[in-house]
């Protein structure tokens, strides 16, 4: 068989299940594309034109909510991963209760979203068991108020916690490929364990890296549940915002194009990442 009729083989295989994603997917940011100029209108009349798209993008609000979610998905992403990263590589390892540890690390995965966010909301709340705690032990004369801060600190405490074992698992599976003949080989050659880690595993990594960080950052940068439990009341996120315009003014042509901004930028962050992690790859081994 010639390589290009090997060539040919395998995309008649992949075919009939690409195909049927890349079908209903196409179909659909295509139906999304063209309510954002006014076809297809779910609540109104059919209005073509770029009257809601001029309408976005003057609109300071909605900028707000897309740095705030812009924020919390890179703080989240990159959080997980400053967690992830070291965790992965320490149970790499055989010691006592390893299997108990990566038992324990995958619970969050289990836990729907909406659930994490009420279970660390009766946490961290005005009236919640930490300020419970604080209060019983006379630390301070009045609760503190921790849930729906404009930074959103608990929308992030809730999406590193929730997307740590994502990444881990991500991670996991790319690092158990690596060769261990290649770090053993490498200390033959009288590298240390940085020089090991430097140049033989991170970048070899970097696939598992890009990987994670990039879907966290995709599965944040969209979120709905998190942030309308503990999310800040203003800046709302942009997931917020768009069931707001849709389902509460009826600006389905708003709330489309927000959809159209949602996933351009979700692409464009991960061109730029994996751009730039290959180049740190390139540079470190």
């Amino acid at each position: 068989m010639t390589k290009r009729n090997h060539r040919l083989v395998i995309i008649l295989l992949v075919l009939p299940s690409v195909g049927y994603v890349a079908l209903f997917l196409g179909a659909v940011l295509g139906m999304t594309l063209l309510q954002s100029f006014g076809f297809f209108s779910f609540g109104s009349a059919t209005k073509v034109g770029v009257q809601d798209w001029i309408t976005i993008l003057n609109d300071e609000q909605l900028w707000d909510s897309f740095w705030y979610s812009a924020r919390i998905s890179c703080a989240s992403a990159f959080g997980a991963l400053l967690i992830a990263y070291p965790l992965t590589l320490y149970l790499r390892n055989n010691f006592f209760a390893k299997g108990l540890t990566s038992t324990l690390l995958r619970v969050p995965l289990f836990v729907p979203g909406l659930v994490a966010a009420f279970l660390i909301l009766n946490i961290l709340s005005f009236n919640g068991i930490f300020n419970t705690v604080l209060l019983s032990v006379g630390l301070i004369r009045e609760p503190l108020r921790l849930t729906h801060d404009e930074s959103g600190v608990i929308v992030l405490a809730i999406q590193i916690w929730k997307n740590l074992p994502f990444q881990t698992i991500i991670l996991a599976a790319v690092l158990v490929n690596i060769p261990r003949d290649l770090e053993a080989a490498a200390r033959n050659l009288g590298a240390g364990p940085f020089r090991v880690f430097r140049h033989v595993i991170f970048p070899l990594s970097i696939p598992g890296v890009v990987t994670g960080v990039v879907l966290v950052f995709i599965g944040v940068f969209g979120d709905f549940a998190v942030n309308s439990i503990a999310g800040p009341i203003y800046p709302v996120s942009l997931a917020i915002r768009m069931y707001l315009l849709s389902h509460s003014f009826g600006e389905w042509g708003q709330a489309a194009a927000i959809a159209i901004v949602i996933m351009l930028a979700s692409l464009l962050f991960a061109w730029i990442f994996s751009r730039m992690a290959n180049k740190v790859a390139r540079l470190v081994a």
